[in-house]
């Protein structure tokens, strides 16, 4: 049903927080805006115009309606006594979790829906509302049929050096002189590198080339972390998984390696060719996983790369995440720490290493109430033993001078340490805690010390 109004001039009245988050929203970068329809997926209602937006911020639906007639208004009326309904439960005030969306661009199922600020001029019974999305999947037919998924892809920042797997391979033929005389590329389809039975973990490469015609030659291989499974999981399931591969990296690589892009694949949406079914992967649009360009430069090394530790290394990785996530996490989180005080990173340098030494101790046969009782000096020692041999600095006061550092920042009766120490001893201490992993992944001693 259309309802027409018609009005020369009118201005929406905005709260202090409505401008706060249109200038968040001007400051937002590389964002994308469509205006297309909104499906509710009730039979009875009409299609609402809609405003979809992606950037660094999240996806956003905005969404105009008419506030004394369309009962999908009620989306947005949080704080507001409706007669017709006091104990709300006639009506829906809140946006299914699951919506459909589509425009001249295609549909785009979006999942994880809430509602989010409204303006409403009640006079002329005028709304816009906001609707925030958790993930929004191009393409995708209907949005429900990915509520769980059956598979999903990450692209993650340098992940095809540490793996050195590419789609592409470059032949590179040498003169009597030395020097280069002829280069090939060839690029092809690759099999994919299994990395764990996990909702079988792999890798898969997918390459670009040249047009034929084209006066340059630029090849490019994207490196993904798949993860499939015939029945449906739920969306952390693989995340959990493709988040363990990128913080490897990261420890590795010891830079803040970011996701680039996700790809999710229904077992409801597939396409026939030819007698034979094929998944379709779906752009996934999203800020809930930190999407970011890359940092990673050839010319970067790692402390450990996949060729030295395998799929074993990967499969004790799992096992030391499950087990350590105390003391992990909080490492892995440092390289977002981009700007922060000695104090802050040393801070949570502390809780990692005081963690890490704790589980590490019970893992040596002491009681958790004898691993509680031990203080961070005797932890970090406790580390320290099981990395003889394999640090670059001479560690054999470290585990009280880190002590030192750290409860000078914890607490206000100690003795100030200098920043310039301070920073030194964390430098040191991710040092240990690499190298701590590294050993428990499969690698030697001298190989880490040359290298750190």
């Amino acid at each position: 049903m259309l309802v027409e109004r018609r009005r020369e001039h009118f201005t929406l009245s905005h709260t202090e927080d409505d401008y706060r988050g249109m200038v968040d929203e001007l400051m937002a970068e590389d964002r994308t805006t469509r205006i297309g329809f909104l499906v509710d997926g009730d039979p009875d209602t009409d299609l609402m115009s809609a405003l979809f937006e992606f950037d660094g911020t999240g996806v956003r639906l905005h969404v105009p309606f008419l506030a004394h007639e369309d009962q999908r208004s009620r989306w947005w009326s949080h704080n507001m006594l409706h007669m017709d309904d006091p104990d709300r439960s006639k009506h829906r005030y809140e946006p299914p979790t699951e919506l459909d969306y589509f425009d001249d661009k295609g549909p785009v199922g979006l999942l994880g829906c809430v509602s989010g600020r409204a303006n409403t001029n009640m006079g002329l019974g005028v709304g816009r509302g906001t609707v925030r999305a958790r993930y929004a999947l191009e393409k995708a037919r209907q949005a429900a049929n990915y509520k769980k998924l059956n598979g999903l892809r990450s692209e993650i920042d340098g992940l095809g050096f540490w793996l050195a797997y590419s789609a592409h391979q470059t032949t590179i033929k040498m003169s009597e002189g030395g020097g280069p005389l002829e280069m090939t590329t060839t690029m092809g389809a690759v099999d994919a590198l299994t990395l764990g039975r996990q909702l079988n973990l792999k890798a898969i490469a997918i390459g670009s080339g040249p047009g034929g015609w084209s006066p340059e030659a630029a090849y490019r291989s994207r490196v993904f972390i798949e993860t499939f499974a015939k029945s449906s999981k739920e969306w952390r399931d693989h995340l959990e998984l493709h988040f363990a591969v990128r913080n490897l990296v990261r420890v590795a690589a010891w830079r803040p390696i970011n996701f680039q892009s996700h790809q999710a694949a229904s077992l409801k949406e597939t396409l026939e060719v030819k007698g034979k079914t094929h998944n379709q992967w779906r752009e996934v649009r999203t800020a809930t996983t930190g999407l970011a360009d890359g940092v990673w430069k050839p010319s970067d090394r790692f402390l450990f790369a996949y060729s030295e530790i395998g799929t074993r290394g990967i499969a004790r990785w799992l096992k030391l995440v499950a087990t350590y996530e105390r003391g992990i996490t909080p490492l892995v989180g440092l390289l977002d720490l981009e700007g922060a005080t000695v104090d802050a990173v040393i801070s949570q340098l502390g809780i990692a290493l005081e963690a890490v030494g704790y589980q590490a101790l019970i893992d040596s046969g002491k009681t958790p109430a004898a691993a509680n009782g031990t203080n961070v000096a005797k932890r970090v020692d406790h580390l320290l033993d099981d990395v003889v041999g394999s640090l670059s600095f001479d560690d054999t006061t470290f585990g009280q001078d880190f002590a030192d550092s750290y409860n000078s920042v914890k607490h206000a009766n100690r003795a100030v340490v200098a920043p310039d120490v301070k920073l030194a001893h964390v430098h040191q201490g991710v040092e240990l805690l690499r190298v701590w992993i590294a050993l428990r992944l499969g690698m030697k001693p001298a190989t880490l010390k040359s290298r750190s």
